[in-house]
């Protein structure tokens, strides 16, 4: 079978990309077992369930072209010490997880009436990124050890806030202070470019502190 699922970082869900992207029908969910499957009879190997950009987002299902390549893959899966828990945390540029961090529009003014410092994450579901390529935001508040510093996602629906905080790119990072905005970081940054990203944080915080 040339199409392997990680099921150690996969959710195992029936509304899995996979199922959809599959021109024959080989990728499905098993509702007696409640599991993914692939039917090895019905699967022609495209590897679109794999490789498609519709398909899954955190990489939990591999393709492999021949026997070699399946044996590597089974054997890279068996050493991942990863696990859906992993995955399953608020990350910058990704999909919110956590409903504590996510806010709307009109919370924002709510929102920056604290004294505390705040990261405010800007986005809309266009700009949403790989959730395994992107910087979980338990990094960022481990790398930068600021006192009460307060992380917030918030989903923009209007070109008026837009244009009132001039944000030109999605996502992007507004930094306050006392509810004054101190500082702006636009566009994406995977996990390879987090380093800049910490000191492009760091910086701006430093010059207002």
């Amino acid at each position: 079978m040339p199409v392997v699922i990680n099921f150690k970082i996969c959710d195992n869900a029936e509304a899995c990309n996979g199922i959809r992207v599959c021109p024959v029908g080989a990728f499905q969910w098993n509702a007696e077992k409640k599991t993914l499957e692939i039917d090895e009879e019905k699967c022609i190997n495209c590897g679109k369930c794999a490789t498609s950009e519709e398909s899954c987002q955190v990489g939990a299902i591999r393709f492999a072209q021949n026997q070699e390549e399946l044996k590597k893959l089974k054997k890279e899966i068996e050493q991942d010490p990863r696990t859906i828990k992993d995955l399953m945390i608020d990350r910058y540029g990704a999909q919110p997880i956590n409903l504590p961090f996510r806010h709307k529009e009109s919370e924002v003014q709510q929102i920056l009436t604290t004294k505390r410092p705040i990261i405010m994450e800007v986005f809309n579901e266009d700009s949403e990124e790989c959730l395994i390529k992107s910087i979980p935001v338990k990094e960022i508040f481990d790398r930068l050890d600021i006192p009460d510093l307060s992380y917030k996602k918030v989903e923009v629906d209007t070109e008026e806030f837009m244009e009132k905080y001039d944000i030109q790119e999605l996502p992007s990072l507004l930094m306050f202070q006392s509810g004054k905005l101190i500082g702006k970081i636009e566009g994406y940054y995977s996990i390879e470019e987090k380093e800049i990203l910490f000191e492009k944080i760091k910086e701006i915080f430093n010059q207002n502190g």
